[in-house]
């Protein structure tokens, strides 16, 4: 048994558990990890060093094959709010994910991943904003850092132009995760989320990718309401190492699976969208088989699809995506922009004097490049934060 709060699981795979002494957390963060030993220390620490103090972690780990969870286990001896659950074989994100879940005693629930990190005041603002307006979930902007933003800087919501906080719909929710939408894709969002409103909900096990979503989607089904605040407060380390979500026949075929096993949706638009989700689903899986045809040489079976005008859209799409993608990787790096005075953080769920996303990116383009922030002594803390966060390791 693991000391200090620890979880443990031992090599026939049953999990004990020592829950602790003491009141409940008000918050129990799920940190679910594979292979992650480069970054799981500091996105440990940046969760412990939150304001808010009463907290668990779980770090839950996919049978890792380097130092994961001796470095879980070290911090765990130090500090009695983390706990570990160490998996003897992988399951994949929703099946780990689950088992953080299953030992979770907070009032909210926090989902943060392995190498990532979060402003020292997040927790503490997104529940004190969802309490306040009563909400279920709350969710805040990721800004994007690392290598692969080095040519630019984004923030998940950057386009939404975001100043206030916004209630995030079970329509909105789903049309973000369409093909060629004009929302973010709201899936990537890091959500905190009341225990009770999440009950015995868990993870799809058969997703690997959109797992996320679709827990959250059925809670917004099922009439839970989400806040969605401009805060820039979430950092999302895009790097060599970052799981891959290329898609295949297997994930799209469990992707499509899920959907159609949704409940039923009371709301006429909302349900609208989910039937062209669905068909946008049954046209990707079409063009995944189409893909490993090709790959495979199946000539005969390429053959009679190239004529359908959904295939030919799709092929062409991803030839120039991939050409966008190879252009960012070997392009110059531009000359700095100038920048206006990041906004002052107002108070937890309050208006921002302007919407913070586009300051956000750009503190994190330029400090994932290596260059200096270009702040003001007086710049506010998150964007000071933003830019220590974001600088190369």
């Amino acid at each position: 048994m693991e000391t200090g709060g620890g979880v443990t699981m031992n090599l026939d795979g049953q999990t004990s558990q020592d829950h602790g002494d003491g009141p409940s957390p008000v918050v129990s963060v799920i940190m679910a990890n594979y292979r992650g030993a480069r970054y799981l220390s500091v996105s440990m620490q940046a969760v412990l060093a939150q304001s808010e103090r009463r907290l668990e972690l779980i770090v839950a780990d996919d049978a890792s094959d380097d130092d994961s969870v001796a470095i879980a286990r070290s911090l765990a001896r130090t500090d009695p709010r983390v706990r570990v659950i160490a998996s003897a074989r992988n399951g994949g994100p929703g099946v780990t994910r689950n088992l953080a879940l299953d030992a979770a005693r907070g009032d909210w629930i926090a989902v943060v991943d392995s190498d990532d990190l979060i402003h020292p005041q997040r927790l503490s603002r997104l529940i004190e904003a969802a309490t306040d307006a009563g909400a279920d979930i709350v969710a805040d902007d990721l800004v994007f850092f690392g290598a692969a933003e080095q040519a630019g800087g984004r923030t998940l919501l950057q386009g939404l132009q975001l100043a206030s906080p916004m209630p995030l719909t079970l329509d909105l929710w789903l049309r973000g995760n369409a093909p060629g939408a004009d929302l973010p894709s709201f899936g990537y969002l890091k959500p905190v989320i009341r225990r009770s409103v999440l009950g015995r909900r868990r993870y799809d096990p058969t997703l690997r990718i959109g797992e996320d979503y679709d827990l959250v989607l059925r809670l917004l089904i099922d009439g839970a309401t989400f806040l969605l605040l401009p805060d820039p407060l979430y950092a999302y380390r895009r790097h060599a190492g970052s799981v891959s979500h290329r898609l295949s026949v297997e994930t799209v075929e469990a992707m499509l699976a899920a959907h159609d096993a949704l409940p039923t949706i009371a709301d006429p638009v909302a349900r609208r969208t989910a039937r062209t989700m669905g068909r946008d689903l049954r046209n990707a899986l079409r063009y995944e088989r189409l893909v490993a045809d090709i790959k495979a040489r199946r000539v005969g079976a390429v053959l009679p699809r190239l004529v359908q005008p959904e295939m030919l859209r799709r092929l062409a799409g991803s030839v120039i995506d991939r050409r966008r993608r190879k252009a960012a990787e070997t392009g110059a790096t531009p000359p700095a922009a100038d920048m206006a005075a990041p906004p002052q953080m107002p108070p937890p769920g309050s208006d921002w004097p302007v919407a913070p996303a586009a300051s956000a990116a750009l503190v994190a383009a330029r400090a994932s490049r290596g260059e200096p922030p270009g702040l003001a002594a007086d710049a506010p803390d998150w964007a000071a934060w933003l830019a220590r966060a974001a600088s190369p390791d």
